[in-house]
């Protein structure tokens, strides 16, 4: 069974599943918003001084830690490269099947090798 009750806030009223009032979804979610709000403007200064504390004492780890990972995406990215350049030349000149033909598209754009083909 649904209730409607008046909202405890603004007085809308708000369906329940419950026998007794609530909050409508706005005045609920405007709490939220406030408490979010006031919690970080509390707390801020705070917050802002530990992610300082913990940078300057882990500065070089983390730094360590950054440079690993642009090593990392760098060397992936040179290994990706290797790789297509490799199976490219491979697709070229490789004899595939009898009386077919390369797939490697032209680099011109104009034109396929294939003229009548759509």
């Amino acid at each position: 069974m649904t209730y409607r009750l008046p909202c405890t806030d603004c007085g809308a009223p708000t369906p329940t599943k419950r026998p007794k009032p609530r909050r409508c979804d706005p005045c609920a979610k405007a709490e939220a918003l406030d408490y979010s709000r006031w919690h970080y403007r509390t707390f801020r200064d705070e917050m802002l001084e530990y992610h300082r504390n913990h940078y300057r004492k882990n500065r070089k780890r983390i730094l360590a830690k950054r440079a690993a990972r642009r090593a990392v995406e760098v060397q992936s990215a040179v290994n990706n490269e290797t790789a297509r350049r490799r199976s490219s030349a491979a697709t070229a000149t490789s004899p595939g099947r009898l009386g077919r033909r390369s797939t490697a598209r032209s680099t011109s754009g104009a034109h396929d090798e294939r003229p009548n083909h759509r």
